[in-house]
């Protein structure tokens, strides 16, 4: 791995759920922002995708890096996949 990754945690209120910061390697998770620790666990893996993503020879728009993070994600659950065998 070239970089660690540096996940902090903060009680601050805000919009955000977690953020990552490609240029430092590091998430901030805002605990308050969730209901739930299967919630907070979800937010902690999408911030370390992000993070696995941009440690990649791979360039991805956040638009992409979104969408691949959501199949990610969601890839065993029958409300998206409810018509495919997974």
């Amino acid at each position: 791995m070239k970089d660690p990754l540096n996940i902090t945690f903060s009680l601050d209120r805000g919009d955000n759920r977690g953020i990552y910061y490609e240029e430092t390697h590091r998430s901030i998770i805002y605990p308050r922002q969730h209901e739930t620790l299967a919630d907070l666990m979800k937010t902690i893996i999408h911030e370390t995708i992000h993070h696995c993503i941009g440690q990649l020879d791979e360039t991805l728009d956040e638009e992409q890096e979104e969408q691949a993070i959501f199949w990610m994600q969601w890839i065993d659950s029958e409300l998206v996949f409810s018509e495919y065998d997974i």
